[in-house]
């Protein structure tokens, strides 16, 4: 069954819901997040060491395996976030504003990234931060690893995939032979055959079928299949009086009224039905559905000014991304057929007999008095639990009335 949307639940979207989703871009652009380097948010780790081939890299010096602090601002709203860094050795400068690019994107030519970009997105998905430092140390065969440890081992198997090198598992870290053991553990489990790869999450689809559909005044118009990969979804109309959403037998989908704290119904909208009153005037009318969804993606971002070299960074950070689509009904006056009678009048005289044959005239159609307008703009918004094809899901469904003429 679908779930049940409450107030709480949606009250923001119900206010801004056509705002939010014409915003949400598929996937989100580039120049719509702002990301600078933010040292306020950065999080320890240590140094390791690691190999080149059959040498030792950075002369043998530990390469400091820490987590990047970022300051992000998209869709307006404002957040920090953690990254590791996938380039080396190329250093981080604070004051250089960052992009997000694709993954085949990556500024050095150089860089294993692209090709083992979902190995990538595998350990960020499976490590800390995305997962807990002490749930990760346990599942990564490490329990009770500290934090720090986690994150230099994760950071050097991000780096094995990236740039070519590996953990020298003889002499891991600056740090107490102990400490080697939890992230030589980790790295082993983050690399090679534990590994399978994580490619990115597709964007979400949305359809809907048939685009068009008419009926007659005084019949449910339907239905219209919805299919999509989304779990959640708005669907927009502009409809006359006497024009509902309905179920398939014409039944009332109930609206929630301003004030209750949970939806008024639980319909599944897989298939979308409209009712025409009888005596509605011929006209048609347009629905858009919305579906959005967060994309899990290893998230790149690089120098947003190419000349101005700095590291390139990656980061389990959900996409938004948004997907829509538009159907239109539209219906007729629905004339009953009539069926002609007669009535005979007989007139007897002595020398003539009369037959008269007259035909009532047909039932009158709905004019604009038949109709039951407000003469006021009407913004209703409907709560019904959606059952997307393939995925159980809620919508908001927001009824936009015409003004009266």
């Amino acid at each position: 069954m679908a779930p049940r949307l409450t107030l709480k639940r949606v009250g923001a979207a119900v206010l801004g819901a056509s705002l939010l989703f014409l915003n949400a871009a598929l996937p989100a652009s580039a120049d719509a997040v702002e990301v600078k380097p933010f040292p306020g948010a950065d999080e320890p780790g240590m140094g390791v060491h690691l190999k080149k081939g059959d040498k030792d890299y950075n002369d043998g010096k530990p390469v400091n395996a820490e987590l990047i602090g970022l300051k992000i601002t998209e869709g307006g709203e404002k957040d920090t976030a953690t990254a590791y860094c996938v380039e080396l050795p190329t250093r981080l400068e604070d004051n250089t504003p960052l992009e997000e690019v694709p993954w085949g994107e990556h500024p050095n030519s150089e860089s294993k990234f692209p090709e083992n970009a979902a190995k990538v997105n595998w350990i960020l998905h499976n490590s800390y931060p995305k997962k807990d430092a002490k749930e990760a140390a346990k599942e990564l065969g490490a329990e009770g690893a500290k934090k720090s440890s986690v994150i230099a081992a994760t950071q050097a198997a991000i780096w094995h995939y990236t740039d070519g090198v590996d953990l020298n598992t003889s002499d891991a870290t600056a740090e107490d032979p102990s400490v080697d053991a939890d992230v030589v553990a980790m790295y082993n489990k983050l690399t090679g055959a534990n590994n399978p790869g994580l490619d990115q999450e597709p964007a979400p689809t949305l359809k809907i079928e048939p685009k068009e559909l008419e009926g007659k005044a005084g019949t449910v118009i339907g239905p219209f299949v919805i299919s999509s990969t989304a779990k959640t979804g708005t669907v927009e109309a502009n409809l006359p009086q006497g024009v509902r959403f309905s179920d398939k037998d014409g039944g009332e989908v109930a609206v929630q009224k301003k004030g209750e704290l949970t939806a008024a119904s639980e319909v599944n909208i897989a298939e979308i039905y409209f009712k025409v009153d009888e005596g509605v005037e011929p006209g048609e009318a347009t629905f858009t559905v919305r579906a959005t969804a967060e994309l899990q993606h290893g998230r790149l971002f690089v120098a947003k000014d190419r000349k101005q070299k700095t590291q390139s960074l990656v980061i389990a950070k959900p996409t938004p991304a948004s997907v829509k689509d538009s159907g239109k009904l539209k219906w007729v006056e629905n004339v009953k057929p009539t069926t002609p009678t007669s009535e005979t009048t007989t007139t007897t005289t002595t020398t003539t007999t009369t037959t008269t044959t007259t035909t009532p005239a047909p039932a009158a159609g709905g004019g604009d008095d038949d109709l039951a307008q407000t003469g006021a703009s009407i913004f209703v918004p409907l709560l019904i639990g959606l059952g997307l094809l393939g995925a159980g899901a809620a919508a908001l469904i927001i009824v936009r009335r015409k003004k009266a003429a």
